[in-house]
């Protein structure tokens, strides 16, 4: 009977088990049912996590406690060990847990990626990038380098910032790129403020590292930003000709830069002439009025003077 029952579908449902089992039994069924995690809130997904350290006890209090404590599960999982520990109810292992995770999940993310990892669109860089990026609470600029067949050597971190900018050292760049033995570069940065477009200084940040990698031999493959999952490439969004225009101003400052230094040099020796000259004529007008005022000594001094020189050179 139990079979027809099934069969069509007028079995009757378990009996659900009572107390902390039965709510954890039900929310790993709900996780099943959707792998995807949509419609879950942040606390119960550190609920599900703070299962494995708290075996027989109700750990949804204490997942809504880390939440209100630290803003976020981003910000509970990025925490460290000792943050976590100050936490009323958060033990050893459960600190040792949640300070681990997210370090985990980002070492699983790069060996998805182990050399040779070839990159050859926008795409491809940003699924080897966007892991790089996770928790990252101010502006971090990276930068990849490629051999000759876009295969990915290393990357690096080039310069942190705020949470709105990044300066970084062109020379840091080539002098990085130069010991990776790179052909090519690529570089990412992520806006933690949430803005996913290319900024004036984006732009002419870029020009300047692509005159320079025309000046020194690499080529430049591509910028990219990153807010979260998002992303946005500099060359396929049809940058090109702004790019090139800040390259323009960047190759005409440089010319000008140029122009100065050599109008400057070529100042310095005219005056490095035009001193050693005059020190030229002073030291033969000193000679002269020196022969002067030797000859018009009377002769007994006049000769004692000449030996005493003859003497001093011979010496």
């Amino acid at each position: 009977m139990d079979e027809f029952e099934e069969l069509f579908g007028e079995k009757k449902p378990e009996k659900k088990i009572a107390g902390p089992e039965g709510h954890r039994a039900r929310v790993r069924d709900a996780m099943e049912r959707n792998p995807e995690l949509s419609g879950f809130d942040d606390y119960e997904l550190l609920e599900y996590l703070l299962f494995v350290t708290n075996p027989r006890k109700d750990t949804k209090p204490l997942a809504k406690e880390l939440i209100r404590i630290f803003g976020s599960l981003s910000a509970v999982l990025y925490a460290d060990y000792g943050e976590l520990r100050r936490v009323p109810g958060v033990g050893d292992l459960t600190a040792h847990l949640l300070s681990n995770v997210l370090h985990i999940v980002m070492r699983a993310e790069y060996s998805r990626f182990e050399h040779p990892c070839r990159i050859t669109t926008a795409a491809d860089t940003a699924r080897y990038m966007y892991a790089r990026f996770l928790g990252r609470t101010k502006e971090v600029l990276l930068m990849t380098s490629l051999n000759i067949n876009d295969e990915v050597i290393q990357t690096d971190e080039i310069a942190a910032g705020s949470v709105d900018s990044a300066p970084f050292d062109l020379v840091k760049l080539l002098r990085i790129a130069d010991r990776n033995g790179a052909k090519k570069i690529i570089l990412a940065h992520n806006h933690p403020g949430g803005t996913l477009g290319f900024s004036d200084a984006d732009i002419e940040s870029t020009a300047r590292v692509i005159e320079c990698c025309n000046l020194t031999g690499y080529t430049f493959n591509d910028h990219l930003i990153f807010v979260g999952n998002r992303y946005i490439s500099m060359f396929a969004k049809d940058m090109m000709s702004s790019v090139i225009a800040e390259c323009g101003k960047a190759y005409k400052a440089a010319n000008d830069m140029a122009a100065k230094e050599l109008s400057r040099r070529a100042r310095m020796i005219k005056i490095g002439e035009k001193t050693a000259l005059n020190a030229e004529n002073d030291g033969k007008m000193a000679v002269l009025n020196m022969y002067k005022q030797v000859n018009a000594m009377p002769e007994s001094e006049r000769l004692k003077i000449i030996g005493d020189l003859i003497r001093s050179v011979e010496l």
